[in-house]
């Protein structure tokens, strides 16, 4: 079927932060192990850890296209995102950690405007909002947080007021006797208050960097906006579960297995807080986690991916319950993986004062790793994506072209999921380190700092550290394990070998070419390192861990 077949569907682009592809259920579970007990590079420990249950992904799978072998073109957010909306590379469109803004390529949702479609964005306000360009340009911007914990300027921010205290009448009861001792009674009985409220509306949950429930509200708003309209529309929805720090609602928690030293929720809070104060010591390997620890983050993640699986459940029923299923093409994806422990056995690998084989992963910084880079992509549109699965290796960003083809727009065919078209042969991605300004003072930064890049095709996997062609490390890819193997470079089939090392160069030459004043933030660099980032994201940002 060509583009020109095709009528304009609306599209709607669900984005699940963090998500590894091995979490959905159409991907298996090697990320946990066929039986629930731990995969292989896990720790050695007799707990077990189911795989989440994704029911909305599988219901979609079951409708769509598959496509199980999908790279993300970078390990974190900022520019894989950006990917998702241009269709470019990160060192073809310039949003990356040394460069915040899109400086080469036209965002999606300017070309879908210009054709006449209605342009919804939802998503919360760190790297994607509107403060960034790739946030803007659309028609309508919905972004979300969770509850506010201090309305009342002067007075206290719920989080200290409640420190310690899980829910329940103790509480309350906490928080009165906090607030009343503090220095703005009033204001701070007032923040509690308020923030009671939010909670008992079902508005919003214990912390502020979760709000997938609101985002599935606001999605059925704009839904019901669309079925009332003439116009197609382009929603791009950004859920943050299942992102570090793994705050999980109640009902989707599995209360059988906490933190070690963890009793009751409230001690897994606190030692959450510890953990993300603790996150650029394990980035450096100057911190490891025990099997204990990994087996209740894996656990933690679990849940939040069977959280957020409910939330898509919830969007895309809304949109069936409107009448805009089979006129709406569907893509869920993730922008980025996730780290769940794997241990590091490389000498040196960490850049810190770890050693040998002590450096356990976790997060989504410094590494280019098979775990960060392979994520979910499912696509449902009647008569194009239905019903099956490919194998051949695409990339998450395709999706712009695809859409532009589909929409009668011009479009390149290397970079698109249509039938017919042929996706470039050769998957890539590139980290350009830690945002210079992120790292607290005396964490040791050479390592964090090093750019990253790697080319994929088929079973290979060519890595390289910062231009040097002599860092290039070889590995062979399971794709069943979600893992890769080191090998020999020699191991390397020759033909694939010059494919994988052009496609580097490559990487290295776009990265090379100007494109815009290089600074560090997204206003103006002053030569600290400093940013101008809005206080309300600078926060976020921290407890996300990237500060």
């Amino acid at each position: 079927m060509t583009a020109a077949d095709c009528s304009r569907p609306n599209v709607l682009l669900l984005v699940v932060d963090a998500c590894r592809a091995d979490a959905l259920e159409p991907y298996g579970d090697s990320a946990f192990g066929s039986d629930g007990s731990r995969a292989a590079g896990g720790p050695a420990t007799a707990d077990t850890v189911s795989a989440p249950e994704t029911p909305a992904a599988s219901a979609l799978a079951d409708e769509g296209t598959v496509f199980r072998h999908a790279i993300s073109p970078a390990p974190w957010t900022l520019p894989s995102a950006s990917s998702l909306l241009t269709g470019l590379d990160p060192d073809e469109h310039g949003a990356t950690s040394r460069r915040f803004a899109i400086d080469r390529g036209r965002p999606l949702q300017r070309d879908l405007s210009a054709a006449g479609y209605r342009t919804i964005h939802i998503s919360p306000t760190t790297w994607i909002g509107d403060w960034l360009p790739q946030g803007a340009g659309f028609d309508r911007v919905d972004e979300f947080t969770g509850p506010r914990h201090r309305y009342f300027d002067g007075g206290c921010d719920v989080r200290d007021l409640s420190r310690g205290v899980a829910r329940g009448p103790e509480w309350y009861a906490t928080v009165l006797r906090r607030a009343l001792a503090s220095d703005a009674p009033l204001r701070s009985l007032g923040n509690a208050a308020a923030f009671a409220a939010a909670e008992a509306t079902g508005d919003a949950w214990l912390d502020d960097v979760r709000a997938s429930e609101r985002a599935a509200r606001l999605a059925d708003e704009r839904f019901a906006e669309a079925a009332d309209g003439d116009r197609p529309f382009f929603a791009y929805v950004h859920l943050m579960d299942p992102h570090l720090p793994f705050y999980v609602p109640e009902p989707f928690r599995t209360d059988s297995v906490r933190p070690p030293g963890c009793d009751d929720y409230a001690d897994e809070l606190e030692y959450m807080d510890a953990l993300m104060g603790d996150i650029w010591a394990i980035r450096t390997g100057d911190r490891t986690l025990t099997p204990d620890e990994q087996t209740s983050l894996r656990t933690r993640y679990a849940d939040a991916v069977h959280y957020a699986d409910r939330v898509i459940g919830r969007i895309l029923e809304r949109l069936r319950e409107r009448g805009l299923a089979d006129e709406t093409l569907v893509a869920l994806t993730g922008d980025h993986g996730e780290h769940l422990g794997e241990r590091v056995t490389e000498p040196g690998s960490g850049g810190g004062s770890g050693r040998a084989g002590d450096r356990t992963l976790l997060d989504h910084q410094a590494s280019i790793r098979l775990p960060l880079l392979r994520v979910p992509l499912i696509v449902r549109y009647p008569g194009v994506f239905e019903g099956n699965e490919r194998g051949d290796l695409v990339q998450p960003h395709y999706l712009a072209e695809t859409v532009r083809g589909l929409v009668g727009l011009e479009y390149d065919s290397s970079r698109s999921l249509l039938p017919g078209d042929e996706p470039r042969p050769v998957a890539r991605a590139s980290y350009e380190g830690v945002v210079r300004s992120h790292p607290p003072d005396g964490v040791p930064t050479e390592a964090l700092f090093r750019p990253r890049k790697t080319a994929i095709a088929g079973e290979w996997k060519l890595d390289r550290v910062g231009e040097d062609p002599s860092t290039d490390r070889a590995r062979r890819i399971d794709w069943t394990a979600t893992d890769t193997h080191p090998v020999s470079l020699e191991a390397v089939p020759d033909r694939v070998r010059a494919r994988l090392e052009e496609t580097l160069a490559t990487i290295e030459e776009s990265e090379s070419t100007e494109i815009g004043t290089e600074t560090d933030g997204t206003g103006t660099d002053d030569g600290t390192g400093k940013r101008d980032v809005p206080a309300a994201v600078d926060e976020r940002l921290s407890q996300l861990g990237y500060r």
